[in-house]
């Protein structure tokens, strides 16, 4: 085997090697959940969703009816349960009653916001 050859391969070992660890280095930051990254001082943005900034912020009852304009429908919003989820972010499971009947949605904090979140149980009963 001639040494460019073997150069060429050593390359591309050392270049999957340098891959893998670029991926992993990206796995521990929060900017695939919208998050700034370590150390980055950034105002959080406004949560433009009502239901997610119930979410965000609920009342100490934890239910609320807020208008949704974009519906023209006042809708029942409550906590239904609060929790860590294994990535240690607080997530909150809110139950939306409107005329179509209920539906869940899941929230979760991302760096200095929230962001809905896809359960990873699909349909579930609510409690």
């Amino acid at each position: 085997m001639s040494s460019g050859a073997y150069r060429g391969r050593q390359m591309r070992g050392s270049g999957s090697l340098l891959l893998v660890a670029l991926l992993l280095a990206g796995c521990g930051g929060t900017s695939g959940l919208g998050g700034t990254g370590e150390g980055a001082s950034v105002a959080p943005r406004p949560i433009l969703d009502p239901i997610a900034a119930f979410a965000a912020d609920p009342p100490t009852e934890a239910q609320a009816q807020i208008f949704l304009a974009d519906q023209n429908e006042t809708v029942t919003l409550r906590i239904m349960r609060q929790y860590a989820a294994a990535s240690g972010r607080e997530c909150r499971e809110v139950r939306v009653t409107q005329r179509g009947g209920d539906s869940l949605r899941l929230f979760c904090r991302a760096g200095t916001g929230w962001i809905e979140a896809r359960p990873l149980i699909a349909h579930t009963a609510a409690r």
